[in-house]
């Protein structure tokens, strides 16, 4: 088994677009096709690209933006640049830039095909020789920063951050790894040799959080049987990290203030001023402009603790690092465990890169750590070893050949163990004439298709979204299946 591989096609002309689209396809392979050099940016972000096409002269704009993007973002990935200009200069210029080869409009489709089968062979190749370089560079920087520009700028805000003294607010959804930048900022500071002492505010009694933060004194409270120090005391030195902070109630909040203006608390029960030398960084993954607005969050605490800040996207937006992280986990397990599953087949790989991943990377580590349960005594994690909703996400059409797991789905609860729905499951015995999954899949896309159009009242963006489409994908789709679209 293997996924399709992903060719991007960047073309502003549409018969050319299309065509090339079509010829692609037939042919087995994957296309994502943009027509502008802002849709190419996203789809570079957020795609496995294996070979890229890209028209030098897209209409608002040059196709050397999206060379110069996709070379930082995945050097891997051969690049061939469509141009209607043959000179040598030209030529030159492409290739010193990275291009893998150039070619002169029109491009035939025998042309095309060879082109992409050469840049494959040539992906796979940079990739294999890429493994240990990348394992020893994310060893070096201690957490997974990913591939993908957004994250680079992140690194370089982590590393310009890292050794002021300013507060900093981490903001992103559930799983996305704040705690793992916080931890870095940490680590790349003056306090490095510190303590770090993180508290989730959200995870903590709102009578018992006051006693966690500056401790308390013998007797306080009714169970006080001794003196215990806060955490703010424990991170003296260091680093304190305050984790969904919005959830901190609003006399706690207070206090916390008073505290943070001169580094000066009392424990409760207690009569003596403790002073200590803590940096403070939070986090949250909900809106703090929202949560002031809406008068649960104290605008004067904001300003104290947020001087900066740092917005980490979800997962499913920077799909080409999930490779990346899946490699890791697999090693992290190995090394605890001595497991024989060394990495995982194609098609599971793009199962994986398909799922849009609600609870971020958190869940791709549950998913990978429970696929290594199943996988034991096996080299690789296979599609069969996936949840059902992860194995879903492939199908139908996109999915690569022949990849509906062997024997079905692993042992274990209804459903999937992860918490998300899960797609119908046909009802019945297979008939013994057969049947044809091919149509089947087709007329269920089709429905799909027409479902979510209906719905959005003809608006294809929306559409799109619902299916976990891009607006390129469902139009291929409408046209395929001639679906008529309200105007």
């Amino acid at each position: 088994m293997s996924r399709a591989h992903t060719v991007l096609v960047a073309e502003d002309k549409a018969l050319t677009r299309d065509w090339m689209v079509r010829a692609l396809k037939a042919a087995g392979y994957d296309v994502v096709a943009v027509s502008n050099v802002p849709e190419g940016a996203v789809a570079i972000e957020t795609h496995m690209i294996d070979v890229a096409f890209l028209d030098l002269g897209l209409a608002d704009g040059d196709g050397r933006d999206l060379l110069d993007r996709l070379h930082a973002v995945a050097p891997e990935v051969p690049v061939v640049i469509a141009t209607a200009n043959d000179t040598a200069t030209s030529a030159v210029e492409l290739l010193r830039r990275g291009a893998y080869d150039y070619v002169v409009k029109p491009i035939g489709p025998n042309q095309l095909l060879r082109l992409v089968e050469r840049g494959i062979e040539l992906c796979a190749a940079r990739r294999a020789l890429s493994v240990l370089r990348d394992a020893r560079d994310r060893d070096r920087r201690g957490w997974d920063v990913g591939e993908t520009s957004r994250m680079r700028t992140i690194e370089s805000l982590v590393n310009r951050f890292a050794p002021t003294e300013a507060g900093i607010l981490i903001q992103g959804e559930s799983g996305t790894g704040k705690e793992v930048v916080a931890r870095a900022l940490h680590e790349r500071s003056d306090r490095a040799e510190g303590p770090f002492v993180a508290i989730n505010c959200a995870a903590i009694p709102s009578n018992l959080l006051e006693s966690e933060l500056f401790g308390h004194e013998k007797g306080a409270f009714t169970g006080a049987m001794s003196m215990r120090r806060g955490l703010l005391e424990l991170a003296h030195r260091g680093t304190l990290f305050l984790d969904e902070v919005t959830s901190m109630p609003m006399e706690m909040q207070a206090k916390l203030l008073r505290a943070l203006q001169e580094f000066r608390f009392r424990r409760v029960g207690g009569q003596n001023e403790i002073s200590v030398d803590v940096r403070v960084l939070a986090a949250s993954n909900q809106s703090v402009v929202q949560a002031i607005e809406e008068g649960s969050f104290r605008m004067d605490l904001f300003y104290r603790l947020c001087v900066l800040t740092i917005e980490l996207p979800p997962l499913r937006e920077r799909g080409v690092d999930i490779p990346c992280f899946i490699e890791r986990f697999i090693g992290d397990y190995r090394e605890k465990t001595g497991t024989s599953v060394t990495g995982v087949t194609e098609a599971a790989l793009w199962a994986l890169c398909r799922y849009r991943w609600p609870g971020n990377i958190r869940e791709l580590r549950n998913t990978v750590e429970r696929a290594l349960i199943f996988a034991t005594g096996e080299d690789r994690i296979d599609l069969a070893h996936l949840p059902d909703v992860v194995r879903a996400a492939a199908l139908p059409g996109d999915a690569p050949p022949g990849d509906a797991p062997p024997g079905g789905a692993p042992p274990g609860p209804p459903g999937d163990a992860l918490g998300a729905p899960t797609l119908p499951r046909p009802q019945g015995p297979l008939p013994a004439e057969g049947v044809d999954l091919k149509a089947m899949i087709s007329r269920w896309e089709q429905d799909m298709v027409g479902k979510a159009l209906e719905r959005t009242a003809g608006n294809q963006t929306q559409a799109a979204r619902l299916l976990g489409l891009t607006r390129d994908e469902l139009r291929y789709r409408v046209e395929k299946y001639a679906i008529a679209v309200e105007a």
